[in-house]
């Protein structure tokens, strides 16, 4: 649920602080939201997921989980965690904006234009991928979902790992047992319903790799 008020004197919608300058993304799991904060001109994006009667619900429950895990991770290579918080029968999970899309959709538009990327260019995404997951599986989270829909790119073409909804902490195992991810890019363990580890997290980072030198899934 948005309000409505005032800022510099124009009618705008609000929630906190925060006002709201286009909706940029749509699901079962709710809304995105491209947002200001106010007086300090940042622009952020605002994920609201809506509160349903059952208490058991996926979604809410994917969401309070990625902001517990975003909160944190602090790297270059990962989408920054702001805050997050409950009103208006929302969960709301503020976040870095990302300018250039996420990765699936420019390598969409690229394949349209009949342009392959530039082995310097692939490397490029590739090293900032392992980075960024070097840094997750270091503080012993499974990103579990990783592929091209789920990177994020800033103004300038640099990565950002994001959507981690169903990434798991490995607390007191060293292996993860739920059989969840998207089907290109799971792992052959996942798929023999196998314990498996963050190494399913490096195959799916190898399906990417082969998409940016294809534009196909393997």
């Amino acid at each position: 649920m948005l309000e409505n008020g005032e800022y510099e004197g124009k009618k705008v919608q609000i929630i906190r602080d925060y006002i709201i300058k286009e909706r940029i993304g749509a699901g079962s799991f709710g809304l995105v939201y491209k947002v200001i904060k106010k007086k300090q001109n940042r622009i952020l994006v605002l994920k609201q997921i809506p509160f349903t009667v059952n208490s058991d619900n996926k979604e809410m429950e994917e969401a309070r989980n990625e902001a517990h895990i975003l909160s944190q991770l602090n790297n270059l290579y990962v989408v920054k965690y702001y805050e997050s918080f409950e009103e208006f029968n929302n969960l709301n999970i503020v976040m870095e904006y990302c300018e250039g899309g996420d990765l699936c959709s420019y390598l969409t538009k690229m394949k349209n234009k009949n342009q392959m990327l530039q082995e310097k260019q692939i490397w490029k995404f590739f090293i900032e991928m392992s980075i960024g997951l070097h840094y997750i599986h270091q503080k012993k989270i499974l990103h579990r979902d990783l592929k091209s829909m789920n990177i994020f790119l800033t103004k300038s073409l640099d990565v950002k790992i994001g959507d981690l909804g169903v990434a798991k902490i490995l607390k007191n195992t060293l292996h993860a047992h739920t059989f969840i991810g998207t089907p290109y890019y799971l792992s052959p363990e996942i798929l023999e319903e196998m314990p498996y580890n963050d190494k399913s997290d490096v195959w799916a980072l190898g399906c990417i790799l082969y998409e940016l030198c294809t534009y196909k899934h393997p």
